[in-house]
């Protein structure tokens, strides 16, 4: 099996590194000239060529909606470009299709509850997908992610003088994953023939954002951000910032570590931040 891996981000150069190189191929806006792999540059915010592609191969699909744009015209412009078809494809999705479930612990069947412009985009790719594999007879497993971290991916640029948080008596639980665990599921998904449908991608550890960040400024010897009420931030913060604010759920990762025989590194995020330090 070969693997095609699209979007040479943060998550998809994590996975092209610890894939057979002879066996990889990924697929870029930009040629990403330090990988030993082939690639292949496409922008799929204009018009597509045709993607030519070594079968058989698993495909996963990591390139983000177009923030700017109503729908996401990326994903579809890929799929007519691709050239032949994939045996499988893995999806990075993303936990903001449940919305808001008010702190309750979901799992896979909860219904879908999108509350934001990008939310949204992500379920109608979901919806897309399925769709256009069902009728090609073509494997999909669905990854929806929470918050990714890493080493370079802590947050720390933004945490400066002026930077808030939620006080510890308000602040809600949350999901997070080291993108080391993260990119162990991705490979999972694209090698395990048994891997199927949807999988909630956390790492278990619910403390809050909050959390989050005090034990990385203790860890870095840095003051802690100020904290405030949810009804001040509520009036300073960023409506992108306050979007996370108004939801809140825990992730059930039982199907991830049960079904995909997953065994998180990171299921305590005090140790993944270390790691990432």
């Amino acid at each position: 099996m070969n693997f095609v891996i699209a979007g040479a981000g943060y998550t998809g150069m994590s996975v092209i590194k610890r894939l057979p190189k002879e066996n990889t191929t990924y697929i870029s806006r930009t040629k990403q000239d330090h990988l030993s792999c082939d690639g292949k540059s496409i922008d799929l915010d204009n018009q597509a060529n045709q993607i030519n592609l070594k079968t058989p191969y698993a495909l996963l699909y990591s390139i983000p909606p177009n923030p700017e744009m109503e729908i996401d015209i990326r994903l579809p412009s890929f799929l007519n470009n691709l050239s032949p078809p994939p045996k499988r494809i893995v999806y990075m999705s993303s936990s903001g299709v449940y919305g808001n479930q008010d702190g309750k612990l979901i799992n896979e069947l909860t219904p879908l509850n999108p509350q934001t412009r990008r939310a949204k985009k992500r379920v109608a790719a979901e919806q897309l997908l399925y769709n256009w594999c069902s009728k090609k007879n073509i494997k999909l497993i669905i990854l929806r992610v929470s918050g990714i971290y890493g080493p370079n991916r802590l947050g720390l640029n933004r945490i400066n003088k002026s930077s808030t948080i939620i006080n510890e008596d308000e602040a809600k639980s949350s999901n997070r994953i080291h993108v080391e665990d993260l990119t162990t599921c991705c490979i999972a998904a694209l090698k395990n023939i048994n891997a199927s449908g949807i999988y909630n991608i956390s790492d278990g550890d619910f403390r809050s954002n909050s959390w989050f960040i005090k034990k990385l400024c203790e860890l870095k010897n840095l003051p802690s951000p100020r904290e405030i009420t949810i009804k001040e931030a509520m009036l300073t913060w960023s409506k992108k910032r306050i979007s996370f604010l108004k939801e809140s759920r825990r992730l059930d990762n039982r199907r991830l570590r049960d079904d995909l025989k997953i065994k998180l590194l990171y299921n305590n995020a005090e140790k993944g931040i270390k790691a990432s330090l």
